[in-house]
């Protein structure tokens, strides 16, 4: 009788510890939040160029310092004919994470506009881009006064002045929180939300610079020529979804060792060894290695039972 109370209890143990396991490897393979930190000032050094690579055109027409615990840029220097600034991207920046605006990408970075002046009312001496994983996003533009949306072709013309808040950005560092969630973009400044609306695609741009194609992709600095700025920065991160690794094969890549030659010579067999890491197999369903135990127990149940009975 013992046997037949102390088997079902083991079974269902083990049927939990099954489901557990399949339920965190479904999980696994869905992909985790990551949240990266590209910049922070308290380092004591500009951004590293292995996070957030910098590029200045023509070269050397802008200052780049770090003075008072943040870093510098200026692009007021050398009159307005500069480009300027720092990119982040899946293919350039180790880590970076997969931006899916149905699971919520979000910008944080700290900032402080000291001066800027344009000659065009739809351009800006400072701007943030941030593109998704289908290259739609948002471009923020900063006044000294004001933070302004730039438009595509749906909503009023393409890098034309679109929504818009009357903001002071020249006091201080403040704390800028850029979220996409959907189809809507939601700029807050420390932690108060002053600017929302949809998400643009600027694909039909044809100029220079134009990452407006990249998928995966942030900026932060001076896009135009029509303008020039001088701004403080003092920390930058990006949260997106983890991408999950495929598994690889450890391959050799020596190649002094001899090609191995066929043997005639049968081989052991050999028993496999189940893998720690779980393979999509397109299936609905897999058992992890606790599912084989089940099996096994409930097979020598079966023949216990059958023993017993007979």
């Amino acid at each position: 009788m013992r046997r037949r109370f102390l088997f079902p209890a083991v079974v269902f143990f083990l049927v939990l510890a099954n489901l557990l396991n399949f339920h965190t490897l479904k999980n696994a393979r869905a992909g985790a939040g990551k949240t990266l930190v590209l910049y922070d000032a308290a380092s004591g050094a500009i951004p590293s160029s292995s996070l957030m690579g910098f590029t200045d055109f023509p070269s050397g027409t802008s200052s780049l310092t770090y003075r008072d615990g943040a870093t510098v840029l200026d692009t007021t220097q050398s009159g307005r004919d500069t480009f300027a600034g720092w990119v982040a991207s899946q293919a350039t920046t180790p880590g970076f994470p997969i931006l899916d605006p149905k699971v919520g990408v979000q910008v944080n970075f700290k900032l402080q506009l000291e001066r800027e002046t344009h000659l065009n009312h739809n351009r800006a001496g400072f701007s943030v881009i941030i593109l998704d994983q289908d290259a739609k996003g948002i471009e923020l533009a900063f006044w000294e006064n004001e933070i302004w949306a730039q438009s595509d072709d749906r909503t009023g013309g393409l890098f034309t002045h679109g929504e818009r808040v009357p903001f002071e950005t020249t006091t201080g560092l403040k704390d800028y929180q850029l979220t996409v969630d959907g189809d809507t973009y939601t700029l807050s400044a420390n932690s108060k939300p002053i600017l929302s609306g949809p998400v643009r695609d600027y694909s039909k741009f044809d100029g220079f610079p134009d990452p407006y194609e990249t998928p995966n992709f942030l900026f932060l600095g001076d896009d135009t020529t029509s303008s020039q700025a001088r701004v403080r920065l003092s920390f930058v991160s990006i949260s997106g979804t983890e991408p999950i690794q495929p598994t690889t094969a450890i391959t050799s890549t020596s190649t002094n060792s001899p090609s191995p030659t066929a043997s005639l010579t049968p081989l052991p067999t050999v028993t496999p060894v189940p893998s720690l890491t779980p393979t999509p197999t397109g299936k609905r369903f897999a058992l992890c290695p606790s599912g084989w135990l089940i099996i096994a127990a409930v097979f020598t149940n079966l023949l216990i039972v059958n023993k017993i009975r007979h």
